[in-house]
């Protein structure tokens, strides 16, 4: 299996999805915003997990394209509120300005917000069973203030972080909840075992916390905000980075033939020698 290239079909089959989802719109600012905001490619790393998630219990029907479509929307609105000038003021996303640079501050508040109510939609519009409800119900819970939001509401806090604890906790919430969302919801509604369930959760978790790593040590030169580079210096982050890549591989062995965990293990690889 080339590697890359099931990344890039996942990434155009989500393009695909998405732009049929927004075709409809009606033309104003906020749908524009969104629009903008949610199309503009990227690797599609989230929904790819889904995918590939539901490879391992051989499922792919409307419900996983709905829980894929999702996460990309709740991650993307996440990005849109983080670049505000009252979070991380970041003028700039994916090499274009973001949202409320291209839009105003105003549209790009009502964006994000839309696209979190669009992500809840589009999972409410699948076929429900009882999976698939708690599926859902797992999606908002990683995406909350148990999760993702509870992870910015630490980055934002007037507390200084200098501790790798309350660093690790960090991560672990605002960067990998959202990343075992995407393995964990999907597999609730695969019907997983417990097993299963356990060592997909652990892995996604590793996983989400050596993607941000990875992302520091490509960012190491700005000093601005709080990493594991600026924390633990380059040979540190390189150090954890490696370890949790370890943990995150060491999750999946037990539970799944060797021969359904070569995309995993390839992306484990990938982001440890990635340079964008």
């Amino acid at each position: 299996m080339d590697f890359k290239q099931t990344l890039r079909q996942n990434a155009e089959r989500t393009e695909v999805l998405l732009k049929n989802l927004t075709n409809d719109f009606v033309k104003n600012q906020v749908n524009d915003a969104i629009k903008y905001s949610l199309l503009d490619g990227g690797k599609r790393l989230r929904p790819s997990l889904v995918f590939e998630t539901a490879k391992l219990f051989d499922v792919y029907d409307n419900n996983i394209e709905r829980i894929a479509m999702a996460i990309e929307m709740i991650h993307t609105y996440s990005l849109v509120h983080d670049d505000l000038p009252s979070m991380d003021n970041d003028d700039f996303r994916r090499g274009k300005p973001s949202c409320h640079k291209q839009f105003g501050e105003d549209v790009a508040v009502l964006a994000g917000d839309g696209l979190l109510n669009l992500a809840a939609e589009t999972l409410l519009g699948g076929v429900c069973s009882q999976n698939y409800f708690d599926a859902i119900k797992f999606v908002f819970n990683c995406s909350g203030i148990f999760g993702m939001i509870g992870g910015q509401a630490i980055d934002i806090s007037k507390n200084k972080i200098n501790d790798f604890e309350t660093l690790e906790f960090l991560t672990e919430n605002k960067t990998a909840k959202l990343i075992v969302a995407c393995v964990c919801a999907t597999a609730i509604y695969c019907n997983a075992d417990k097993k299963q369930k356990e060592s997909l959760c652990e892995f996604a978790k590793n996983f989400g916390i050596a993607f941000q790593i990875a992302d520091d040590l490509l960012d190491s030169e700005s000093d601005e905000n709080l990493s594991f580079t600026n924390l633990l210096g380059i040979d540190g982050a390189k150090k954890e980075l490696k370890k949790y890549t370890n943990l995150a591989l060491s999750a999946l062995n037990d539970c799944f033939e060797k021969e359904k965990l070569a995309f995993f293990e390839q992306l484990l690889d990938f982001n440890m020698k990635r340079n964008h």
